[in-house]
């Protein structure tokens, strides 16, 4: 079962020299002791999730053909992995995580409902705030909300 705590908020740190990165106490309280930390395969981003969240993540892999499994599989195990911070609250994220999502300087991290996403702040603050916005209006409508 997914925690049931919303991660919410926008957050704004600085990746130092060694990779270590501040992960906000709120998005660690509501995913728990562990996280995973994976590339998101859809932008240039990296995705935070639960334990939990990452068995069901699994067995929906598990659900595709073999080959195709095997391929995702070996890709997410190759670059993403488990992380518990620190007592300051930072992970330490390998050279893959941070060469996916271009993280060099200024990191922003945002909640997602039941799990967060990191950005590197220069392609977040990139992204066009009027397609944005367009789009999130027609999503909104589609899903009445």
């Amino acid at each position: 079962m997914l925690n049931i705590m919303p991660v919410m908020g926008e957050y704004r740190y600085v990746i130092d020299k060694k990779n270590r990165l501040f992960i906000p106490a709120k998005h660690r309280d509501a995913l728990g002791e562990t996280l995973v930390i994976y590339p998101n395969l859809r932008n240039d981003s990296l995705k935070i999730c639960s334990v939990a969240e990452w068995r069901e993540i699994i067995e929906k892999i598990q659900r595709l053909p073999a080959a195709d499994r095997e391929e995702l599989l070996s890709f997410f195990n190759k670059k993403g992995d488990t992380f518990v911070p620190d007592a300051q609250g930072r992970v330490t994220l390998n050279q893959a995580l941070v060469d996916h999502a271009h993280l060099d300087g200024n990191v922003v991290i945002i909640g997602c409902g039941q799990n967060a996403a990191i950005w590197s702040a220069e392609i977040y603050d990139g992204i066009d705030d009027t397609a944005t916005k367009s789009k999130l209006a027609e999503l909104a409508d589609r899903a009445d909300v």
